[in-house]
C-alpha cells in the first residue's frame, strides 16, 4: 500500500471568498477611519431665542431702553430749552452760548470716555458704572429747569448793567456743572451697558444675537424719544399748569425712566461683570476641575 499525504503550502493563495471577505472588512475599517473627527467638537447647540433672552437679559435691556430713551429725550430738548425765552421756562441763551456750552461738554467726554473710565471700571467693575451712571445723571435732570430762576435774574440786570452780571457768572457756572454730570453719567451708562451686553452672551456664537437686541432696542429708542421729547415740551409751555406739569415735566420725565432703570439695575447679578463666553469655554475645556468645585 502506498501512503499518500497531501501537505497544504502556507504560501499558497486563499480562497475567492476569504479574500472577499478581508478586502470587505479593510475597506470599512478605512472609511470609518476617514469619517472620524480629528478633534472633539466641543461648540455647543445652537440656544433659541427663548433660551438666550433669560431674566437678566431682559432686565439689562429694560434699563437700556428706559437709559436711551431718557437720553435721547434730553440731547434733543437741551437746545431748545436753552434758546427758549426766560419767560416760557427756558435760559433765553443765544446760539453762540449755547454752542460753547456745548463744545465745553464735548471736551470733557474725551478725559471721562480715554482716562477716567478705565479706571473707574477696573475699580468697581461694569455693573457699579453703570449704576452710579444713572445716580449722576437723575440730579442733572431733575435740577436743569430751576436755572430758569437764575435765568430770569439775568434778564432783569442785563437792561441796566452793559457788564457780565453776577446771576450771569452763576448761572453760567451752574450750567456747565449739570452739564459735566450728564455728560459723566452719559459715559458710564452708555460705554457700561455695551461692555454689559457683550457679557451676557453665554458663548461667543451669541454674542451677534446679544449685540443685535441692544442695537435695536437703541435705534427704536432714539425714534421715540425725539417725538416724546418734542410733544412734551410743546404741551407744557402751552398750558399754565402748576409744578411739575409745567416746563419742568420733559425733565422730570427723564429722571422718573433712568430712576425706574436704577430700580431695575439693583436686580442684575454680579456674575455681568464677567464676560459669559469665556466661562462657558473654561467650562467645556476644564470639565473636571467643574465637577471638583
Amino acid at each position: 500500500e502506498t501512503l499518500v499525504v497531501k501537505n497544504k503550502d502556507p504560501e499558497s493563495p486563499a480562497s475567492p471568498s476569504a479574500s472577499t471577505a478581508t478586502t470587505a472588512t479593510s475597506s470599512s475599517l478605512t472609511l470609518s477611519s476617514e469619517n472620524t473627527p480629528l478633534l472633539e467638537n466641543r461648540h455647543p447647540q445652537q440656544r433659541s431665542m427663548r433660551e438666550l433672552l433669560t431674566p437678566t437679559v431682559v432686565r439689562v435691556m429694560t434699563t437700556n431702553i428706559f437709559v436711551c430713551i431718557s437720553s435721547s429725550m434730553g440731547e434733543q430738548a437741551y437746545p431748545i430749552f436753552a434758546a427758549t425765552n426766560t419767560s416760557d421756562g427756558g435760559l433765553g441763551l443765544s446760539s453762540r452760548d449755547i454752542g460753547i456750552s456745548l463744545a465745553i461738554a464735548s471736551v470733557a467726554v474725551i478725559y471721562l470716555q480715554l482716562v477716567a473710565y478705565p479706571r473707574l471700571e477696573k475699580k468697581y467693575g461694569v455693573l457699579k458704572c453703570y449704576q452710579r451712571g444713572q445716580k449722576t445723571i437723575i440730579p442733572y435732570y431733575f435740577l436743569l429747569p430751576f436755572l430758569n430762576l437764575v435765568a430770569k435774574q439775568v434778564d432783569i440786570s442785563s437792561i441796566s448793567s452793559q457788564f457780565p452780571s453776577t446771576s450771569r457768572i452763576i448761572l453760567w457756572i451752574l450750567l456747565i456743572v449739570l452739564l459735566l454730570m450728564r455728560v459723566a453719567g452719559s459715559v458710564m451708562m452708555m460705554t457700561s451697558i455695551n461692555l454689559l451686553t457683550a457679557n451676557l452672551a453665554p458663548t461667543k456664537a451669541e454674542l451677534g444675537f446679544m449685540n443685535g437686541t441692544q442695537q435695536l432696542s437703541m435705534s427704536s429708542s432714539r425714534i421715540v424719544g425725539p417725538l416724546l421729547s418734542g410733544t412734551i415740551w410743546s404741551w407744557s409751555i402751552k398750558h399754565s399748569l402748576p409744578f411739575p406739569f409745567d416746563f419742568h415735566l420733559l425733565w422730570n420725565a427723564c429722571a422718573l425712566m433712568v430712576f425706574a432703570a436704577t430700580y431695575l439695575s439693583t436686580r442684575i447679578p454680579q456674575s455681568v461683570n464677567e464676560f459669559g463666553a469665556d466661562r462657558a469655554e473654561s467650562t467645556s475645556a476644564n470639565p473636571d476641575d467643574e465637577r471638583a468645585d
